[in-house]
């Protein structure tokens, strides 16, 4: 046998194994993809980097949708009202929103509808400089909010009213999000300023004080919902369902693990320091509610509030406005109480 041929010999013997690989490449790729085609495409948007989007976000990292059979990378859209006319137009699936903004389109008679909810609270606190102690001292001051209408206006209502303040009694000045507020009261442009965890806990580090924590006064004072549009709800009950189970499920494992959940949390928010984010976490991890269900005494108090403008939110219920079929199977399955165990 010649040299030549000896040395052919290797090459043809290296062609299985190529074909080898190539075919495990094959069926990996054929496996993922198989795998992908399985999962239900779901368009889900959120509207605040919050607090209240910790589970949401934990249930995206930690692959929690998948195992739900849901294809969903959640997507931020700035402002309620806007997110709210994208779930009526269904260019969104189901949408983490406001209670308030969802309510009204609600009302006025919208294709939109309450699934469940993620806070069930207004968590928001009255940080004043730490030489206001008391009403007294903050009267004639000037208190920051984002804007008329919103979430902090609504949360400084309930703290001045907790001190015996009418709105009149304070200056309330519209500065956007919690960077502004926060630099405000940094400089000293306010005296206070209406925050949540992680931003409280940033301030209290520089100096200032909870003067009224809202969260513990306004009681069952719904923020955060999901919500869907009736059409959607109808045409895809189970994968509502299915969506309903993975943020239970989500809740459950962000509350028994801190460890994952805090670091996690603080990279989505950005937070730089730990015990801020830290505190926030212990914070909320009381406000989520196990079960996911929105409080309709709660909401009978923003149906209130509407109806000071819209008279016809008067004569309606929330029963109205929410559809709990998806939770009402799950409790019925016994699958809140086996997250538990």
């Amino acid at each position: 046998m010649s040299s030549a041929a000896r040395k052919r010999r290797p090459r043809r013997r290296e062609r299985p194994m190529k074909r080898l690989f190539a075919t495990l490449a094959l069926s990996i790729a054929l496996g993922t993809a198989a795998q992908a085609q399985n999962l239900t495409k779901v368009r889900v948007a959120y509207d605040g980097y919050s607090m209240t989007s910790g589970p949401l976000i934990y249930a995206d990292k930690q692959g929690i949708f998948k195992k739900f059979g849901l294809d969903i990378t959640p997507v931020f859209v700035e402002a309620g009202s806007t997110l709210t006319s994208a779930v009526i137009g269904g260019s969104v699936d189901i949408a983490q929103n406001g209670y308030t903004p969802a309510m009204s389109a609600g009302v006025a008679g919208a294709n939109i509808v309450i699934i469940g909810g993620i806070s069930n609270k207004l968590p928001f606190q009255l940080v004043t400089k730490n030489t206001i102690k008391d009403a007294a001292q903050l009267k004639g001051q000037a208190i920051a909010i984002s804007r008329y209408g919103s979430s902090t206006d609504q949360a400084a209502d309930f703290a001045l009213k907790h001190l015996k303040l009418d709105r009149t009694d304070v200056k309330i000045l519209q500065l956007g999000g919690p960077a502004t507020r926060v630099a405000a009261a940094m400089s000293g442009q306010v005296a206070g300023t209406m925050e949540q965890y992680p931003d409280t806990a940033r301030l209290t580090r520089e100096g200032f004080h909870v003067l009224v924590d809202v969260t513990h006064i306004a009681g069952d004072y719904p923020n955060t919902s999901y919500v869907t549009n009736r059409t959607y709800l109808k045409n895809n009950a189970d994968v509502v369902k299915r969506f309903m189970m993975a943020m239970a499920t989500a809740v459950h494992q962000y509350k028994a693990n801190p460890d994952i959940a805090i670091p996690l949390t603080q990279a989505f928010l950005k937070v730089k320091e730990p015990a801020d984010i830290k505190a926030a976490y212990e914070a909320y991890v009381k406000i989520y509610p196990d079960d996911l269900r929105p409080s309709l005494a709660g909401m009978q108090l923003v149906l209130n509030e509407i109806g000071q403008k819209v008279p016809k939110a008067k004569s309606m219920k929330p029963e109205q406005l929410v559809d709990t079929s998806a939770l009402d199977a799950l409790q019925k399955d016994g699958f809140f109480t086996k997250l538990g165990k």
